[in-house]
């Protein structure tokens, strides 16, 4: 599979278990929903470790370790609102997991389950076309 594919998986996870929003320490919401960080994860490795529940910090270096993980999240980040570049990896998983279950100020709302699985599907559709623009 490749990262299109991985961002597919993913929304199909948030689809089914739900998505994390609101302040968290954790990956996994008390009902299992999940941050969109460990969607990607898991929809591009196909697996969920215990340590998703138990450490956050360990559930960031199995997210880093992961090439295909981190090239997924990579596209997300690429494509919102920041005028700042991400001072390495921690840093990406961090905005794109921000992004996903914060208000961008205390004014608003936090982006929908619906509005996050839409755009994890635009970065994938993007992806597609890059892909095919690459392979004329």
């Amino acid at each position: 599979m490749n990262t299109r594919g991985h961002l597919r998986r993913a929304v199909e996870l948030i689809e089914k278990h739900g998505l994390l929003t609101g302040d968290s320490d954790g990956f996994i919401g008390p009902n299992g929903e999940l941050d969109v960080c460990l969607a990607i994860y898991q929809g591009a490795t196909g697996v969920l470790p215990e340590v998703f529940r138990t450490d956050a910090d360990a559930a960031i270096e199995l997210i880093k370790a992961s090439v295909w993980a981190m090239a997924a999240i990579r596209a997300v980040y690429d494509t919102l609102d920041s005028s700042m570049d991400a001072d390495g990896p921690d840093e990406v998983i961090d905005r794109v997991s921000h992004w996903a279950n914060t208000a961008p100020d205390r004014h608003s709302r936090p982006p929908t389950r619906t509005e996050v699985m839409g755009r994890l599907l635009r970065v994938a559709e993007d992806l597609d076309h890059k892909a095919t623009a690459l392979a004329a």
